[in-house]
C-alpha cells in the first residue's frame, strides 16, 4: 500500500511541477492561467489520494478529503474571476468570435466589428 501511495504522491508532484513550468513557458495570459489551474487540480487530487493511502486513519482521511474538495471548488472559481478581470482590463486580441463581448458591451457586434 505504501508503494501505491508513493506512486500517487510522485504523480501529483509531477503534475504540479509541470504546471509551474507551463506558467513560465506559455506566452499568452490565458494559456498561463490554463496551466496554473488544470494541472495542479489533478496533482492535488493525486497527492490527496497518496496521503490518504499513506496515513490510513479516519481523521486524516476526513481532513485531506475536505482540503481536496475545497481546493477543487476554489480553483475554477478563482481562475474564472481572474480570466474575466483580465478580459475586462486588457481586452486581449482573440482569434475567432468573441462571445463575451455581447455581455460586456451590447452595442458592439460579436465579431468585434462594432
Amino acid at each position: 500500500m505504501d508503494i501505491v501511495a508513493g506512486v500517487f504522491l510522485i504523480i501529483g508532484a509531477s503534475f504540479i511541477a509541470l504546471a509551474g513550468v507551463g506558467v513560465f513557458r506559455f506566452d499568452d495570459t490565458f494559456s498561463r492561467m490554463h496551466a496554473a489551474a488544470k494541472a495542479p487540480a489533478l496533482g492535488l487530487l493525486c497527492i490527496g489520494i497518496g496521503t490518504v493511502l499513506s496515513i490510513r486513519t479516519v481523521p486524516a482521511t476526513v481532513v485531506v478529503g475536505l482540503v481536496v474538495v475545497l481546493q477543487l471548488l476554489a480553483g475554477p472559481v478563482s481562475s474564472h474571476l481572474l480570466g474575466r478581470s483580465i478580459y475586462l482590463r486588457a481586452r486581449p486580441d482573440l482569434q475567432g468570435m468573441d462571445e463575451l463581448l455581447d455581455v460586456v458591451d451590447p452595442d458592439t457586434d460579436a465579431t468585434g466589428g462594432g
